[in-house]
């Protein structure tokens, strides 16, 4: 029954479960992919660079009328700042402006959703069907869960079997290279792909898994502080300032991120990673500051919070491989390929055995 359900739900569930491995595996390694498609935005080092502020003033005067929504700074040398607009009605995704660490000059307008690596991660997270596609890609993430365990137990071998169980065989034909290597790549991958597995399920169904861990380690509340109890002086500080006050809270923190207050009751939301953090490219430790006086008004250390938060906030960076370095990403990126492999030679293995059904009925 369990090797009916094995192959039948893979049968049906295969194609979308390799798709969303495949553009996972793009992903992996997005940033990168999208300077190699997009050489205008590669830039020189500079001994001088402009100001967070003229950056900003550089993307506001790109898209007259609007306001910027977040800042995302160079992450490196030759690579450029990212600043977030609103996208129009009915668009994908925000707006996004690249400028020169250097000078500020604006390299590239892009609307999010719309340019390659964008639309491949529409298309792994959401399918391209809004909310609705995204639910069915996290009941695909259970699918594979399921797939993995059912997959391990159908393969455990008997007593003295273990080698026969891990090799691939080349030279007994083709039927038997696809089931050696369903069988075997399936094993080598599975503790990659349940983890994959098991954290896009917790970004797609987040208030679940979370309620489901906090039945087992606790939890803390994010921070959400406003400034309705501080008085209004008219003045705000610019971004530099800002970002000044917020490093304060984790002084070995670089900066990732600066989320733009969207009206007058709102802080300066910032986002720094600190040693020993579970992103390497992305920033956990939030700090939020008041745009009047940059007096910081709370502070999240996921080095320091609860088990449970902590759990929790490793699930992304364990999703793209951020949270094992260089290694990690290349474990993901490789196991992203491996659904695509495994319904290749299911595949093939039952059309063959159907064909040999098809012959065995006719020859009666």
């Amino acid at each position: 029954m369990l090797l009916k359900l094995h192959k039948y739900a893979g049968l049906i569930a295969g194609l979308l479960l390799a798709l969303t491995g495949v553009t996972g595996s793009l992903l992996v390694f997005h940033d990168t992919l999208d300077e190699w498609l997009t050489p205008q935005l590669r830039t020189q080092p500079a001994a001088d660079p402009a100001s967070l502020s003229a950056v900003l003033a550089a993307a506001e005067a790109a898209l007259p009328g609007k306001a910027a929504r977040r800042l995302e700074p160079s992450p490196g040398p030759g690579r450029p700042h990212t600043v977030r607009f609103d996208g129009p009605e009915g668009a994908p995704g925000p707006l996004q402006v690249s400028a020169s660490p250097a000078d500020a000059e604006v390299l590239a307008v892009r609307q999010w959703g719309a340019y390659p690596t964008s639309w491949v991660y529409r298309l792994h997270y959401t399918l391209l069907a809004g909310t609705t596609g995204k639910y069915v890609v996290g009941v695909a993430g259970l699918v594979l869960m399921f797939f993995c365990l059912s997959g391990l137990y159908l393969w455990w071998p008997r007593k003295g079997r273990w080698r026969r169980a891990l090799s691939v065989r080349t030279d007994k034909g083709p039927f038997r290279l696809n089931f050696d290597l369903h069988k075997a790549a399936g094993v080598y991958i599975t503790p990659v792909l349940l983890v994959a597995a098991f954290s896009g399920v917790s970004l797609v169904f987040h208030g679940p898994v979370q309620a489901l861990v906090g039945a087992a380690l606790p939890l803390e509340p994010v921070p959400a502080p406003t400034l309705e109890a501080r008085p209004d002086t008219g003045t705000r500080l610019n971004v530099d300032r800002i970002v000044a006050a917020g490093q304060s809270a984790f002084p070995e923190g670089a900066l990732k991120r600066v989320d733009l207050p969207g009206d007058a009751q709102t802080p300066y939301r910032l986002s720094f990673n600190q040693p020993g953090e579970a992103w390497s490219h992305h920033g956990a430790s939030r700090v939020w500051v008041a745009p009047r006086d940059g007096a910081v008004l709370a502070t999240w250390d996921p080095l320091s919070v609860a088990a449970g938060s902590r759990f929790m906030g490793w699930q992304f960076p364990l999703h793209n491989g951020d949270a094992l370095g260089l290694t990690g990403r290349w474990l993901v990126f490789l196991g992203g390929w491996l659904p695509a492999l495994l319904f290749g030679t299911g595949l093939y293995l039952w059309w063959r055995k159907h064909q040999l059904r098809r012959r065995s009925r006719r020859s009666r």
